[in-house]
Formats: C-alpha cells, structure tokens, sequence
C-alpha cells in the first residue's frame, strides 16, 4: 500500500528529503473517513480458534457473532460511516505535524471524493506539495526568489501515491466494492481480544486490521513490506469531527523501530474544498496525455 527507498534499509547512504516526505505520507496510509494506519512497538499474537469458546459480549454483539462478515460491517459502519456521512461526505481536510528522524513537519492533507489529493509539507522557507488527480501524479516545490519546480511523478512512485488517494479507509473502501474482506477472526494485542479483519485492495495489498469490539475503532494495521519487513499501526486520540471518529494521534514502526509519528491539530470535514485546486498544473497536462 512499495519503494525501495521506503521499505528498505539502505547502506551507506542517506534517503534525500523528497524520499523522506514520500516515506512519511505514505504512513499516512488510510487518511480518509476515519485516520488511516500508524503502528506500535508492541507486538500482537494470533489468538487460538478456542479464544471463541466462551464469547464475550460487547455493545455491538459477542465476539462469535461480530466475526460474521454481515454483523460486523453493520456495526462497523454504523460507527466510523453512517449513511448520512456516507452520502454527504465529499472532502475531508486534516493538519498536523509529522515527526521523524529527530524532525518535525507541518502538513495539510485534504481529500476530494472519488480520487484527488493534496499533500503540502511546509518545512520553513521551503514549501512542497504533491498532487493526485485521477491516475495523474505531480509535485511542486516552491522556494522564496526561485521559480516552482513542477514534475510529473511516473512510475513506482507514482503508483504509491495513486494507491493512497483512496478516500475511505480500506474496510469501508472494500463494503463498497474497491478492494476485499477476506476474513474476520480474533487476535491477541496489548492483553486484548480483538477483530481481525484482512482486507486485499483492487491494486493487491493485503493488510490486517484490528479492530477493537468495544468502540468499533480501528486500534491497529500490520502490513507485510516488499522486503519481508513487517510494519505495524495503532490508533490512539480518537475524537468525533462533525459525527466521524478519527485518530489524532498515530505512531509508526517497522521491525519494532519507531519511524515516524503524527499529531493532528485539526480535521474537517466539507470544508469548502475549491475543485480547481487538485487540478494538474498547466504545464504537465500535455505530459499526462496517454
């Protein structure tokens, strides 16, 4: 949901800032409805097929009923993406700043249904912003007494970001039909039971999902990366933005190893988006003709 410069550790050299900020979006992973994945350091286990002998009963029914696909996407939705939100969501504006490699930077991410994104990074004097529209991917870079730089992202890397634009996070993407449920059973994590819902995206990512059957929040995603490495996900912080529950604090690891962490300080929704923003600039619409 991968570049080499991103999920792999390399040596004897250091990734360039644009590597970096694509390594930091892409954590941002499922920004959407409900704060896409960051993980823990803590590791989860599998539970046994036994961990349902004696269900327990939560708000939304006991454990052995919430593993059926149907129960489960009712209560689910019910929770992060009501109907009403679900029909008159259209943008989705979140702000805050993310932390890595002893850095911190401010960001603006902002959404337009079906597939546009904007990701703007401010770093001081030096201001970049990558752009997805439809199957078109670009970057700015902007800087004081210097022209933009404007580039046409193609490639890998522009299929990682074709592959975060999705605007729902992935198990209400896959009720919708963009990507699969390919099971719901129980996981250990934290001394907790929880749901563990795998979900394949219609590019072929598989993830797994804990979802906690108290409150229906995602807490965790775990994701095999090409290198074999494992990168792991929680959500914390959750608060209700105009009825839409969203994580604001998230923290990422690969391998155990702390990458990177986000603080949201602000989230909207419908917020007067203007469409001509997500437009691709003037100059690379004739490179993004087939």
């Amino acid at each position: 949901m991968a570049l080499s410069y991103t999920n792999t550790k390399r040596k004897g050299s250091k990734p360039t800032l644009l590597q970096k900020l694509l390594k930091l979006t892409l954590y941002l992973a499922a920004v959407g409805m409900a704060i896409a994945a960051i993980a823990t350091i803590v590791s989860f286990i599998n539970a046994k097929d036994d961990a349902l002998e004696e269900p327990a009963a939560f708000p939304f029914g006991t454990l052995s009923e919430l593993i059926d696909p149907g129960v489960f996407m009712q209560a689910y939705l019910s929770v992060n993406c009501n109907a009403i939100l679900l029909e008159s969501t259209q943008t989705i504006r979140v702000g805050g700043v993310l932390e890595s490699d002893d850095s911190k930077q401010v960001f603006t991410l902002i959404k337009k249904r079906p597939d546009r994104m904007l990701f703007k990074v401010n770093r001081g004097s030096l201001k970049i912003t990558f752009g997805v529209s439809d199957d078109t991917v670009w970057r700015i870079i902007r800087s004081p007494q210097r022209e933009d730089l404007i580039t046409l992202i193609e490639g890998e890397e522009a299929t990682q970001w074709l592959g975060q634009r999705r605007f729902f996070d992935r198990i209400i993407s896959a009720s919708l039909g963009d990507g699969t449920i390919t099971g719901i059973t129980t996981s250990a994590w934290d001394a907790r039971t929880y749901l563990e819902v795998t979900t394949e995206s219609a590019m072929g990512e598989t993830v797994q999902i804990l979802v906690d059957p108290q409150t229906m929040y995602p807490r965790v995603e775990v994701e095999s990366m090409a290198d074999g490495g494992i990168q792991r996900t929680v959500f914390s912080d959750y608060r209700k933005v105009q009825g839409m529950p969203i994580a604001f604090t998230m923290e990422t690891t690969v391998e155990g190893i702390l990458e990177s962490r986000i603080i949201l300080d602000s989230a909207a929704l419908n917020a007067g988006v203007l469409t001509r923003l997500f437009e691709v600039p003037e100059s690379l619409r004739a490179q993004s003709v087939p």
